[in-house]
Protein backbone atom coordinates (compact mmCIF):
# COMPACT_ATOMS: atom_id res chain seq x y z
CA UNK A 1 0.00 0.00 0.00
CA UNK A 2 1.33 3.41 -0.94
CA UNK A 3 1.98 5.95 1.78
CA UNK A 4 0.67 9.48 1.34
CA UNK A 5 3.29 12.15 0.67
CA UNK A 6 4.39 14.17 3.71
CA UNK A 7 2.81 17.55 4.28
CA UNK A 8 4.82 20.44 2.89
CA UNK A 9 3.76 22.99 5.51
CA UNK A 10 4.48 20.99 8.64
CA UNK A 11 6.22 23.02 11.33
CA UNK A 12 9.90 22.32 11.86
CA UNK A 13 11.79 21.84 15.12
CA UNK A 14 8.67 20.88 17.08
CA UNK A 15 10.51 19.92 20.28
CA UNK A 16 12.52 23.12 20.44
CA UNK A 17 9.49 25.29 19.74
CA UNK A 18 7.53 23.47 22.47
CA UNK A 19 10.37 23.97 24.97
CA UNK A 20 10.27 27.73 24.44
CA UNK A 21 6.48 27.80 24.76
CA UNK A 22 6.62 25.75 27.98
CA UNK A 23 9.27 28.03 29.45
CA UNK A 24 7.21 31.10 28.55
CA UNK A 25 4.25 29.52 30.36
CA UNK A 26 6.39 28.82 33.42
CA UNK A 27 7.58 32.43 33.44
CA UNK A 28 3.97 33.62 33.13
CA UNK A 29 2.88 31.49 36.08
CA UNK A 30 5.80 32.65 38.19
CA UNK A 31 4.91 36.26 37.39
CA UNK A 32 1.30 35.69 38.38
CA UNK A 33 2.40 34.04 41.62
CA UNK A 34 4.76 36.94 42.32
CA UNK A 35 1.97 39.47 41.82
CA UNK A 36 -0.42 37.48 44.02
CA UNK A 37 2.09 37.18 46.86
CA UNK A 38 2.99 40.85 46.60
CA UNK A 39 -0.69 41.76 46.72
CA UNK A 40 -0.97 39.82 49.98
CA UNK A 41 2.07 41.36 51.69
CA UNK A 42 2.94 44.56 49.77
CA UNK A 43 6.62 44.53 50.81
CA UNK A 44 8.18 45.50 47.48
CA UNK A 45 8.07 49.11 46.23
CA UNK A 46 5.89 49.60 43.16
CA UNK A 47 8.83 50.65 40.96
CA UNK A 48 10.64 47.38 41.60
CA UNK A 49 7.42 45.41 41.12
CA UNK A 50 6.80 47.02 37.73
CA UNK A 51 10.44 46.53 36.75
CA UNK A 52 10.28 42.80 37.55
CA UNK A 53 6.98 42.43 35.68
CA UNK A 54 8.35 44.24 32.61
CA UNK A 55 11.43 42.04 32.61
CA UNK A 56 9.32 38.88 32.93
CA UNK A 57 7.02 40.09 30.16
CA UNK A 58 10.00 40.74 27.90
CA UNK A 59 11.39 37.24 28.56
CA UNK A 60 7.98 35.71 27.83
CA UNK A 61 7.74 37.67 24.58
CA UNK A 62 11.23 36.62 23.48
CA UNK A 63 10.53 32.95 24.22
CA UNK A 64 7.27 33.00 22.30
CA UNK A 65 8.96 34.78 19.40
CA UNK A 66 11.77 32.22 19.44
CA UNK A 67 9.15 29.48 19.39
CA UNK A 68 7.47 30.83 16.26
CA UNK A 69 10.76 31.52 14.47
CA UNK A 70 12.09 28.06 15.29
CA UNK A 71 8.96 26.44 13.86
CA UNK A 72 9.70 28.17 10.56
CA UNK A 73 13.29 26.90 10.57
CA UNK A 74 14.78 30.39 10.32
CA UNK A 75 18.39 31.04 11.31
CA UNK A 76 17.47 34.11 13.38
CA UNK A 77 15.14 31.89 15.38
CA UNK A 78 17.99 29.48 15.98
CA UNK A 79 20.22 32.30 17.21
CA UNK A 80 17.49 33.69 19.47
CA UNK A 81 16.79 30.17 20.71
CA UNK A 82 20.41 29.72 21.71
CA UNK A 83 20.49 33.05 23.55
CA UNK A 84 17.27 32.25 25.40
CA UNK A 85 18.54 28.74 26.16
CA UNK A 86 21.63 30.17 27.86
CA UNK A 87 19.36 32.40 29.96
CA UNK A 88 17.22 29.36 30.80
CA UNK A 89 20.27 27.66 32.29
CA UNK A 90 20.17 30.15 35.17
CA UNK A 91 16.69 28.99 36.26
CA UNK A 92 17.70 25.96 38.29
CA UNK A 93 16.49 23.14 38.24
CA UNK A 94 13.72 23.05 35.60
CA UNK A 95 15.05 25.89 33.46
CA UNK A 96 18.49 24.28 33.48
CA UNK A 97 17.07 21.03 32.14
CA UNK A 98 14.98 22.81 29.49
CA UNK A 99 17.95 25.01 28.54
CA UNK A 100 20.25 22.02 28.06
CA UNK A 101 17.70 20.25 25.87
CA UNK A 102 17.10 23.45 23.88
CA UNK A 103 20.83 23.93 23.32
CA UNK A 104 21.11 20.34 22.14
CA UNK A 105 18.11 20.66 19.79
CA UNK A 106 19.59 23.83 18.24
CA UNK A 107 22.84 22.13 17.21
CA UNK A 108 23.62 21.76 13.51
CA UNK A 109 22.89 18.04 13.56
CA UNK A 110 19.44 18.43 15.19
CA UNK A 111 18.30 21.60 13.38
CA UNK A 112 15.64 21.23 10.68
CA UNK A 113 15.56 23.74 7.83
Amino acid sequence: MNQPPPFKNTPLNQTLAMLHAIYAGIKGLSGALFVYLEYQNTTTPREILWGVLLMLGFLIFLNLWASTQVKRGQDQGRTLSRVMSVLMLLSFPLGTLLGLIALWKSTEKQWQR
